[in-house]
């Protein structure tokens, strides 16, 4: 682990970190990392397997942000793992920073962009499906804005990082190899327009938006009751709760900063970019588990399913073994001869799916199997 060095930037990121915090830090992202992928992967292959799901309009945000945010778990915080561990960027080539530049600033607000249009779009989907109720308005209200969100701050990114010109000097024992290099070129007014409009402006519209939709839910409650989608509005309710409660975390950053643009230059720059920093990855990392949480039948089957297979072939194989022979250990019906039992109840169940299989005990006290079809 090394210690970064005591350049000042804008944020602070550049700032002096003990060893031993790069070492706690280290620690705490590759546990993170460790945990949060499989969870994306899982539900990324959940929400595009699932055709309900995945046509489901309020999704489509959820989806298009999975994939955003495991780009930045799977490439920004592997490029800060290595980082962390040997104190430079490897592999040290000038592609490797301008990648890892482009996913912590394009990406990473993207992310953002997404989160507030979640918070709006909701408002649309309970409060006023009308204005979805056809293909044109649909486009327009719905594709063109998603759209918009997903791919502006990449595509803005690509071209400040890539081909803006400005001065590259690649400094590989920098975080990001000191970059982006487009600051050292770009007008102030630009600085100000990145950090309100792509970062201080998209949080606190997620947090007022999802907050003044958690209120009108609840004043409204009885009239959606009523309403056929009932279910689906308490779920888009409860994950929009669950995504600006972990988008918390990033107000100690903000704070930080809104303080040192008021001439407060130094406030809070020991702590902003060597802790507030990394603060703001946790809400990448727990944002598919507060997704998750929301859909209990995919937890049921993640933890019950394999569980209890086993034990109900267990069950029927046992019984039909046992339902299939007499008292002298015979079989009581010739046909069953050139079968296993529970072969033979596995190709009834396959044959009459829509059937029932009643298994009994006769009366007389002899095991017997009684196969009762009914249609259901």
């Amino acid at each position: 682990m090394s210690s970064n060095s005591s350049i000042d930037d804008n944020n602070g990121v550049f700032a002096f970190s003990p060893p031993l915090a790069q070492i706690i830090k280290f620690w705490l992202i590759l546990f993170s990392e460790i945990f949060s992928m499989p969870c994306y992967l899982l539900l990324i292959y959940y929400f595009l397997a699932n055709r309900t799901i995945r046509q489901a309009l309020y999704n489509h945000v959820i989806i298009s942000s999975l994939f955003i945010d495991f780009i930045i778990v799977s490439v920004d915080l592997s490029c800060h793992l290595g980082f962390l561990r040997l104190g430079y960027i490897i592999p040290s080539i000038p592609a490797t920073c301008l990648i890892w530049q482009l996913v912590d600033y394009g990406f990473w607000y993207g992310d953002l962009f997404l989160k507030s249009w979640a918070a709006i779009e909701r408002h649309i989907f309970i409060f006023h499906p009308n204005l979805l109720n056809t293909v044109s308005k649909r486009i327009f209200i719905h594709y063109c804005p998603l759209a918009f969100v997903t791919f502006y701050t990449p595509i803005v990114y690509i071209y400040l990082i890539f081909f803006y010109p400005a001065e590259h000097t690649y400094i590989y024992t920098i975080l990001m190899c000191s970059g982006p290099y487009y600051y050292n070129g770009i007008p102030p007014w630009l600085i100000w327009y990145e950090s309100l409009f792509h970062y201080v402006i998209p949080i606190f519209v997620l947090f007022i938006f999802s907050n003044t939709l958690f209120l009108r839910v609840i004043l409204h409650k009885r009239r959606l009751r009523i309403a056929n989608g009932w279910l689906q509005y308490r779920k888009m309710t409860i994950q929009l709760l669950f995504v600006s409660i972990i988008y918390l975390f990033d107000l100690p950053y903000i704070i930080v900063t809104i303080v040192r643009w008021s001439g407060y230059l130094n406030f809070g720059i020991n702590v902003q970019g060597p802790y507030f920093y990394y603060v703001n990855y946790i809400p990448i990392i727990l944002f598919p588990f507060a997704i998750l949480v929301t859909y209990p039948k995919l937890l049921s089957k993640l933890y019950f399913r394999k569980k209890q297979q086993p034990i109900r072939s267990t069950f029927l194989e046992m019984t039909v073994r046992r339902s299939m022979y007499n008292e002298d250990g015979k079989p009581w019906l010739n046909g069953f001869l050139q079968y296993k039992p529970y072969v033979y109840a596995q190709r009834m169940l396959s044959r009459w799916n829509d059937k029932k299989l009643d298994l009994a005990v006769a009366n007389n006290g002899t095991d017997s199997l009684h196969i009762l079809l009914q249609s259901c």
